[in-house]
Formats: structure tokens, sequence, C-alpha cells
């Protein structure tokens, strides 16, 4: 194994909940000495370094072995003369288990090269300021550097960015004439980058659902164009820059622009976006346009929060050479910018890392994932040696087959996954991380999480199962504001392989107060990979997945917080089966929310008053918020989106709206203060606004309407055709009806 120390562990085939305990209690006693890691690390085959020293044309063809291979566009497939004879990227890799990150390493010339980022792969610089890595055209050549587009989807026969999740791009500089590409959806962040050009949000027009970027430098246009809606925090668009708006909601924190940027509708009375916007609601910022025009000059909501308090950018892995002309490897720990109302700066991209702090790798354990079959089942007890020793954790690219959580139990440790690092969860539902009470200053970020099938039953069985538990239920824990508690770019997932009996409770729960969260997708799945004999569904979908239907991959919440003071920057959730988010703490902020509610439920779902974000603490900002339905199995009545206690105050809950986006039911209303209920935009399935304007029978035509939906489920529920197919969804079948649309994701 690849360390100075590696304490001797029995493989287990499997291991159960008492088994692990005991274990656990066990390796404290006979656990290694501390001793120092190796620096360069021995890093496993899943990352990949870049060589600085070789010819670009010898480094093409290395990532050509690493990228996703496009595929020739026939007039068979399509039948757009755009892009029949054109070579484009198809989405195979949509559940692959592989895992891996490509590092370039820091040179004085630029990198003339192209490099797709496909599925599960991370691209990233390895200097210690964007600058020191660099990607350029070649002469009259032009190259793209790292970049993403659109995918070529089979069955829609045109080009979509809907489903382009899990991947990164961070710590470079782009000197592209036609600048840098990052056409995604959620779960796919560009950070730390700096584009002397334009940056494109989106791919000729294809539909996107993202997503956002962070700690970036814009010196041409911001171009969003078809992207639904978009986080953009700590943000500099230079002196000749400007930024083209999307379609829903687009959600600016910390971001520096010249004035008159904002290319911004007549009802806005011509309001400059400059660099002292605060956080506000435009009330008549509505606007309606048809996305098939593919245009990428649109203008859509805009909520902006000129001072953040505070922000926090995520860890990375930088190397240097030293004077011996050896490679050296630091973990760099950007310090938090806070800020006051007597000193608001510094504000923007912070690209040069020279206030990091930087760690050693010698104090840093790189952890191995699965290799294969091989399943290390003591990978979490190696971990937790470490951590206990003080040291830091880099989870190495590749999927880790938890046993038993993760302790993080001493102030600013640092548990940085690179390359889409996979925790799957313990199968005793114990949560794969645990930050314990009174630890200050932990930074968790570039981790996916996936849920596991839940052996019940067993004796000391968790009331509540979760990924991370940051804090501990119940016990006071105020954290620090001046060393926050960070999460960033945290994706989880309940469902998405072959198993559809994964669940957990909630997935993420903050106890501890002053935590920041910076870019979260919690999703339960609404898709999920077919087996090798399986077909679609819902066939008329046209999408090459099983769709979740009620009672598979189960998952309550997607967020509890309970600590006060704990501000999120980007947050995403999708799919779950109750309340989507629930907020119990005091003194929070949520600056951007995309939500999907549940595809599969039934009209329980709105009889209970289950909505996309629910406030019970007090003072609580909520800015661009939007809330979207798409009940493809009944038609579900909600009763509003988002219950908040200043529901109505404008100041307070910013640029809330909902979404229409496909099929039966409906969200009755945008936001509610849990007595009256009224509105915001509402977006229907053409993508078109309706200004809603409560009326004083809007509540008795819910309550006869939910009666009547109650009554036709309970008729389906007792019918022979609910019960065979309810029998049949384990088996995998087809079932015997589809609806029409595509889900946006």
């Amino acid at each position: 194994m690849n360390r100075t120390f590696e304490p001797t562990f029995h493989k287990k085939t499997k291991m159960i909940f008492a088994n692990c305990a005991l274990d656990s209690t066990i390796s404290k006693a006979n656990e290694p000495a501390e001793s120092a890691e190796l620096n360069p690390p021995q890093w496993p085959a899943s990352v990949h370094i870049i060589d600085s020293t070789k010819s670009d044309k010898e480094i093409q063809n290395e990532l050509d072995g690493l990228q996703e291979q496009p595929t020739i566009i026939t007039s068979d497939m399509t039948s757009n003369q755009d892009l029949i004879g054109t070579k484009q990227f198809v989405p195979t890799e949509h559940f692959s288990s592989e895992r891996k990150v490509i590092f370039f390493e820091p040179r004085e010339e630029p990198y003339k090269v192209d490099v797709q980022v496909g599925y599960y792969v991370q691209v990233a610089g390895l200097g210690a300021s964007a600058k020191d890595v660099k990607f350029a055209d070649n002469g009259a050549e032009k190259k793209k550097g790292p970049y993403c587009p659109a995918y070529f989807n089979t069955k829609l026969e045109g080009l979509t960015t809907l489903d382009t999740f899990w991947r990164s791009a961070e710590n470079y500089s782009n000197l592209t004439k036609d600048g840098q590409l990052w056409a995604v959806s959620q779960a796919a962040p560009i950070r730390r980058i700096h584009t002397v050009n334009d940056l494109n949000l989106n791919d000729k027009g294809a539909q996107s659902s993202g997503g956002h970027l962070a700690n970036v430098q814009v010196d041409g246009a911001l171009v969003f164009g078809s992207q639904q809606q978009f986080c953009s925090r700590s943000v500099t668009v230079g002196d000749s820059g400007a930024i083209n708006l999307g379609a829903w909601s687009n959600v600016f924190v910390d971001t520096v622009a010249p004035e008159g940027c904002l290319k911004a509708p007549a009802a806005w009375n011509g309001a400059p976006f400059g660099e002292n916007l605060s956080l506000e609601t435009r009330a008549n910022n509505w606007r309606a346009a048809d996305w098939s025009t593919g245009s990428v000059d649109k203008d859509g909501a805009s909520t902006t929060v000129n001072v953040p308090k505070t922000t926090v950018e995520k860890c990375f892995v930088a190397m240097e050479t030293v004077a011996d002309d050896s490679k050296k490897y630091f973990l760099h720990v950007p310090q938090p910018r806070i800020r006051s109302g007597d000193s608001p700066s510094p504000l923007g991209a912070d690209l040069s890392g020279t206030t990091d702090d930087r760690r050693p790798f010698e104090n840093v354990y790189v952890a191995l994932a699965d290799a294969g079959d091989d399943i290390d089942y003591d990978v979490a007890r190696k971990i937790n040696i470490a951590l206990r020793q003080g040291k830091d954790i880099v989870l190495s690219p590749g999927i880790y087959h938890l046993q038993e959580s993760i302790n993080i139990v001493k102030k600013d440790q640092v548990l940085l996954g690179i390359g889409m690092a996979t925790l799957a969860a313990p199968p005793n539902g114990e949560p794969c991380i645990r930050v314990a009470t009174g630890t200050e200053g932990v930074r968790i970020g570039g981790i996916m999480f996936a849920a596991s099938k839940i052996n019940k039953g067993l004796f000391f069985s968790p009331k509540t199962t979760a990924f991370i538990e940051f804090g501990k239920e119940g016990v006071a824990d105020a954290g620090n504001p001046s060393n926050p508690g960070v999460l960033s770019d945290i994706f989880c997932r309940v469902g998405g392989d072959l198993d559809r009996e994964v669940s957990t409770d909630v997935m993420v729960r903050i106890h501890q107060g002053n935590v920041i969260g910076d870019n979260l997708w919690l999703w339960r799945a609404d898709h999920v990979e077919l087996a090798a004999d399986e077909s679609p569904n819902f066939p008329d979908m046209n999408l090459d997945y099983h769709q979740v239907v009620m009672g598979e991959c189960p998952g309550k919440t997607g967020l509890e917080v309970n600590g006060d003071n704990v501000v999120i920057h980007g947050l995403a959730v999708e799919h779950t089966q109750e309340d989507q988010v629930v907020w119990n703490g005091n003194d929070g902020q949520v600056y951007f929310y995309q939500c999907e509610l549940p595809y599969d439920v039934d009209q329980n779902f709105g009889a209970k008053n289950f909505v996309g974000f629910r406030v019970n603490g007090e003072n609580h900002q909520l800015g661009g918020a939007g809330v979207y339905s798409n009940f493809r199995d009944y038609n579900v009545l909600v009763k509003t989106g988002i219950v908040h206690p200043k529901a109505f105050d404008s100041k307070v809950v910013i640029n809330p709206f909902i979404v229409h986006l496909n099929n039966g039911g409906r969200i009755m209303t945008v936001v509610s203060d849990g007595s009256t209920f009224g509105g915001g935009p509402v977006y229907d399935k053409d993508h078109m606004i309706c200004k809603y304007n409560p009326k004083a029978e809007d509540e008795k035509m819910h309550e006869s309407e939910k009666e009547e939906m109650e009554e036709n489920t309970m008729v389906r529920q007792t019918s022979w055709g609910w019960i065979s197919e309810k029998l049949a969804s384990p088996f995998r079948g087809s079932r015997p009806t589809s609806p029409t649309g595509v889900a946006s994701q």
C-alpha cells in the first residue's frame, strides 16, 4: 500500500453492525503510531498527472484515451441538418462506476489541447494560483482546453444537457479565443478559473438545468443562455464584459461587474447591475419566451447579494517544484473572507491563493477506493485512524463501500474528495460522515454520496439515516462565525444504480451553527440504470432509463437544518417523498434554491401538505427559490411550494417562483406563511410566465379538487390494475401506460 505506515487489517466478505462496533473499539487500541505520509504520494491509477515536460501532441494522445469518445451523427439518427455529419458525445457513462481526476502540472507555456470533461471526471490545474496552468489555441488552430459540450440524445434526436451531471473543472486560466464552454446541469461546478474571453454556460441552445460557478473571473461575456437557473458566487466580470441572463432565475452572490452590463428588460426601469446592488425583489421581473428560439440573450429573474457576510472557497490540491527539483504536494485551505459593514471588501474572485493555509502532504492521508470487485471493508477504519492522528484526508477517485462512519473529531480538519470520489453509505444505517460536536472549522468538499440497502432491524439501528451528520442531534453547538464549518460540492443521490431498494431518511443534517454550504445537490433519483435485459418502463419519455416509481429508492427529505446562522450559497433538492427541506434553525440564509417535487407520488403527498421548502426557524432569508412540479403518475395537487413565516415580506423571501414542467397536477400557490397562500411568478409547462393573483375562492377550489383527487386515488389503489402494477414493479416490468413529454432531469 502507498503509506509509510499501513496497519494490517483482515479482509471480510461481509461485516454486520455488531462486528463493526466491536472492530472500531479494538482498532483504537491496536492502531499504529503516527508517522509522516509520503510526499509526493503514490497516487492510484485513477489519478492522472499530466507531465508538464511532455509535448502537447503527446499530452493530447494521452487525453484522448481518458475521454469519452464522440459519435458521428448520421441522417438515420436525426433529421437536424445542422447535426448530421458532426461529431457529438453520447451519454453512455451516465451511471458508470469509474471515477478519475486529470491533474495538469504547472508550467510557463500554455497547454494547447482539448479536454472533454465527461461523467465522473474532475479536471484541475495543480498550481497555487489559477494562472499557473493555462490553456490556449495552437496558433490558428483553435483549441478548447477543458470543456463540456451538450450531449446528443439518440431518443430525442437532438442535443441536451439536462442530464449532464457529476463532473467539475477547477483552477486554471483559459486563453482560447472561443472562451470557456461549460454546458452542464446540477453537480457540475466550475471553480477557480479565469477566462480572458466569454464563459458560455449553454451549447447551441440545448436545454440546461444548472448549475454553480464560484470564484471565477470572466473578462468577456458571461452567457447563461438556455440555462433554467444558475448560481454565481464570487464572480468578477471584466470592464468590457456583459451578463446575458438565463430563463427563470439567476442568483448572484458577491458578483462584481461593470455598470449596465446586465441586459435588463424595460420592466426593470433601467436599474443597472453594479457593485452596489442589494438583495431585493424586482416585482415586475417576469419574462415570457419560447425556448425553441435557441437564443443566448435571455433576460430572467435576477437576485443579487452584493456583500455576503462570509464566503469560503473550496480546498484544493497543488504541486510545487522545490529546491532539489523534486515535486511536492500541498493541500490548500482557503481562509474565510469575512466582511463587515465598515469593510465590505474583498469582493469577487480570489484566484491568487496567497492567503491560503498550505498543508504539506506529509500530514495528508490519501485514501484508496475499492479496486473493481476487490472491496476494502476496512477503509473507514483506516481513515478514522488518520483523522484521530490529526491528519487531513484526500479521497482518491473511486467508490468507497463504508462499513462504519468516518468520524471527524478534531477542529480544522479537511476531508476532500477528488475525481468525484463516492462514499457508499454503511448498510447499518449510520451516516457516511459524522462531525463531532464542538469541532469548528471542518471542511468537507468534492464528495458524492450514494445510498445503500439498509439492513433493517439490527440492534442499535439509528432512528434516522443520513449521509452527513454535522454535529449531534439535540446537542447545542453554536459553531464559530470566524471559523465556520464548510460543505463544498456535496452531491448526494438515493438511487441511480441497479439496486432500487437503497434508501435514506434525510440526506444531510446540520446540527452545528455557523456552517456554510456552497453547492449542494441532494437528489432522490427520478431515473435509474436499466438492467441488461430491461426496457424502459416509460418508453414515451424517450429516455434510456428506468423511471423510479412509488416504493423504489425511498428518501424522505434532502436537508434538515437545526443549527443557527447556517448559510447556503447554491442548494438544489429533488424528488424526496416528504418536505424537500426542513429548516428549524434561526438566522439562516439560502441564496439560490432549485427544487423538483417527486414525480411518482400520489395525492397523499398533497393531502399531507408536503412542500419544496419549509422554514420553522426565525429570521430566515431566502433568495431566488424555485419549486417545480412534474407529477407523472397521479394528478397531485400541492397547496404551496414554500412555507415561510415571512412569506410575503419581499425583503425576506425574494423572487420565489414555481414551474409546471410536465404532466398533470400542479402546485396551487407559490408561498405561504402557514395560513395565507399567495403569489409570485408561475411558469407553465410551455415555459411561459403567468403572474399569479391569489383569489378568495382559491382555498375553496383547492379543497374541493383535493377531495376529488383523494377519491380518485382511493379508487385506483383498490383496483386490480394498481395492485398488479405494484406487484410487478419489483420485477422491473413495463407499466401499461406512459405520460407524454420529457422530464427536465
